[in-house]
């Protein structure tokens, strides 16, 4: 296998021990590449020691410069990450160092393969579902020449077939890793015809992103007849754009599920709290994504009086809708947000008021910012902009509320 790289640059080349990299070296050095190699010890494993040894051993043999740093953070949630980003940076001080025009990876067919199982496997909407085969991190470019050209059963036999010795990762053989069944699972599958439906779906999953993101743009505002014609996958997409786009934190597939579910639902109102203020809202025929503080509120009155509240105003003239009656009576009231119980008595008879914001579609949302009004007797007189309890309408109003 013929690379095409500058002969005349300086390459750095992440090298574990196993039998992917140590042939990806091998290669490398035929072709008379200038590489300095880099070894990360994680000391997880027993063999670890021991593929540090054969690192050293082979990079002394050829005269390759080989630099090896040790796993020694404290850490918290996935090992895999931290243990990535640790790499990482060890890799980013060498390449600066030497100034070096490439990192060599050797992630070959299967592991683009394994990648492309499990990302589909997860729903993963927010990414490729592929390895690339250049990329640039912590301003590394990134090789990874092998990717598309060999599989693990081609490396193996190379490195047998050159005498290059080589580790095994006992880990590698675990159930307890998804990586690792899937992996198991791909010694007897058709390979090519696999890559084939992966850059099938990876183009679907690209022109899919495209298609949200214009759609997204187009549209001021999202209707259900709208949404209801589209997949699953325009849909998780979909709400990831606008989570991402609004919310700005890590948005876990469990909650994009939870939305989706939420769009396909039968009822025609639901709100779902994202975190914080931010919600999810279905309103009929509508979505969207809103902050909303939709915390309670009760104020009691002992008699008549002009204030504002955080709420709403409680003014001395008006629109006819916006006002009521109060008497002595009535006193003490208490301007407060609905609760589900509230029930007004209206001409023909008791209503609930959740049922009354329902048949006046009143978004679930909005519907606890509306003030209701209640009497001495707790009996509900008012609720704002919408009705008054029966018997008080034919009197001038003398309390308005605004907001």
């Amino acid at each position: 296998m013929i690379f095409n790289y500058d002969l005349n640059d300086t390459y750095l080349m992440a090298c574990s021990g196993g039998p992917d990299s140590m042939a990806l070296l091998d290669m490398l050095l035929k072709q008379k590449y200038k590489i300095i190699v880099a070894h990360v010890n994680y000391k997880t494993r027993k063999e670890s020691d021991d593929e540090e040894r054969l690192v050293k051993k082979y990079c002394k043999s050829h005269n390759i410069m080989c630099y090896v740093t040790y796993f020694n953070k404290s850490y918290r949630g996935s090992f895999e990450a931290i243990a990535r980003e640790f790499r990482y940076d060890f890799f980013a001080d060498l390449y600066e160092k030497y100034d070096c025009k490439g990192l060599f990876v050797a992630h070959h067919k299967d592991d683009l393969l394994e990648t492309y199982l499990l990302k589909k496997q997860r729903n993963v909407v927010n990414e490729s579902y592929l390895i690339l085969k250049e990329t640039i991190i912590k301003n590394m470019k990134v090789l990874r020449p092998l990717l598309y050209e060999c599989d693990k059963e081609y490396l193996l036999n190379y490195c047998k077939d050159n005498d290059i010795p080589y580790g095994i990762d006992s880990s590698n053989f675990s159930s307890v890793h998804p990586r690792n069944v899937i992996r198991k699972n791909l010694i007897n599958a058709n390979k090519e015809m696999l890559l084939k439906q992966a850059l099938k779906d990876e183009e679907k999953l690209i022109n899919t992103r495209n298609d949200v993101k214009d759609f997204i743009k187009f549209y001021p505002v999202y209707t259900i007849s709208l949404l209801s014609e589209k997949d699953d996958l325009w849909l998780m997409i979909f709400l990831y754009e606008l989570c991402e786009k609004n919310y700005k934190k890590y948005i876990v597939k469990s909650l994009l599920l939870t939305l989706k579910n939420y769009l396909k639902s039968d009822k025609s109102n639901l709100y779902y709290k994202i975190a914080d203020d931010y919600y999810l809202e279905k309103n009929y025929q509508q979505i969207a994504f809103n902050h909303r503080n939709i915390n309670s509120f009760s104020y009691v009155f002992d008699k008549l009086q002009y204030v504002a509240t955080s709420n709403f105003k409680i003014v001395n003239s008006g629109l006819k809708m916006q006002g009521i009656y109060v008497s002595n009576d009535d006193f003490p009231i208490t301007i407060r947000s609905y609760n589900n119980d509230d029930k007004i008595t209206l001409k023909e008879g008791s209503k609930k008021v959740s049922r009354l914001f329902i048949d006046k579609k009143i978004p679930l949302l909005e519907r606890s910012k509306i003030p209701v009004i209640e009497n001495c007797h707790h009996e509900i007189i008012f609720v704002y902009k919408l009705y008054r309890k029966y018997g008080y309408k034919n009197v001038k109003n003398n309390l308005f509320l605004d907001m």
